[in-house]
């Protein structure tokens, strides 16, 4: 089903709004919805607003974000958003890093028990926009077994990080989950009743399965074996354990039917004049982005970018989906729909 995403951003926004989101704070979640359908990350986007009601009703989920300043030191800021919107929480986490960054030429900001807040390279980007060095990373609900075939313990916890270009358009975004595939691919593939590749999942007996419902009780396969094993141990340690946050396979996943979820994001910004001319730094950026070009490579986010050029305006998403945010906002008594 073909959809304006004016539509979506909206419809979002409103249905939000009607569960007692703030205004402010709706209008954030919305745009990132709207970031993951028009970068083709659809897993990212509408499908998840029935989890965020259901929680907000079953108090699992605060329909405020009240971001309670911890700790305040210089390039240094440690927030608690008392389960609020993990959208929300990382707006708030990267804007204040990128206001310290132009003071102090780095912004280092911890939020704890938070949510999962989306796609991590809607953050990033937020400080390429302001012409630094973004870094993003969140821990989650245990999916990633730390010895092949055993019982998950570390979530997908994604890693981004964002540096501006010459176009201020089309920023280098880096966004990756440590497994294979994010864990939101399966979700939707069980939704639509479809299989998933061999080389994504492990069922709970430890056996490769094409199952996503088999996948779900089981365990993501982590990228490159051991390697994103560590790098979902790193993102544990810093997001997680170092803010106070969930962590060591305690963090349930964002549609945990009876727990707080009490995820942990970290979210740096660097000011890139604190160390060159961003004159000099445009021409070297340019330099390396020729020579990926040249051997060639791509950039990350290239295609993504491709695809936003492409959807700008209008995005296709299921029509299951069509239908359940259309009956959604008709439940709320709201005249908008898709």
């Amino acid at each position: 089903m073909k959809v304006q995403v004016e539509n979506i951003r909206k419809v979002s926004s409103e249905i939000l709004m009607a569960s007692g989101v703030p205004k402010e704070h709706a209008d954030m979640v919305a745009d990132t919805i709207v970031y993951a359908h028009t970068r083709g990350k659809h897993t990212h986007g509408l499908g998840r607003i029935n989890i965020y009601l259901r929680k907000i009703k079953e108090n699992l989920m605060a329909a405020d974000t009240p971001m309670e300043v911890l700790h305040d030191f210089g390039a240094v800021c440690h927030y608690d958003a008392h389960n609020g919107f993990g959208q929300v929480a990382a707006y708030i986490g990267m804007q204040t890093a990128i206001e310290r960054a132009e003071k102090f030429g780095i912004g280092f900001v911890l939020v704890k028990d938070s949510n999962n807040f989306g796609t991590a390279g809607y953050f990033s980007k937020l400080a390429a926009d302001k012409k630094m060095i973004g870094f993003v990373c969140a821990n989650s609900g245990p999916a990633i077994a730390p010895a092949v075939g055993g019982k998950a313990l570390f979530g997908t916890n994604p890693i981004s990080m964002a540096y501006p270009t010459d176009d201020p358009e089309n920023p280098v975004i880096f966004d990756m989950a440590t497994s294979t595939a994010a864990r939101g691919k399966i979700r939707l593939a069980a939704k639509n009743g479809e299989s998933i590749p061999a080389d994504w999942a492990l069922d709970e007996n430890g056996q490769p399965t094409i199952d996503p419902n088999k996948a779900l009780l089981g365990s993501m396969l982590p990228i490159g074996g051991y390697k994103g094993v560590g790098l979902s141990l790193m993102v544990d340690f810093l997001a997680g354990l170092m803010s106070g946050a969930a962590f060591a396979g305690d963090v349930k996943n964002l549609n945990h039917k009876t727990e707080l979820s009490r995820y942990g994001h970290a979210l740096i910004a660097i000011d890139i004049t604190k160390f060159m001319d961003y004159n000099e730094y445009l021409e070297k950026n340019e330099y390396l982005t020729g020579r990926v070009h040249e051997y060639g490579g791509t950039l990350p986010g290239e295609h993504s970018f491709e695809y936003v050029k492409q959807y700008r305006d209008e995005v296709d998403i299921p029509d299951k989906q069509y239908a359940e945010i259309n009956d959604i906002a008709k439940s709320l008594g709201l005249t908008c729909s898709l």
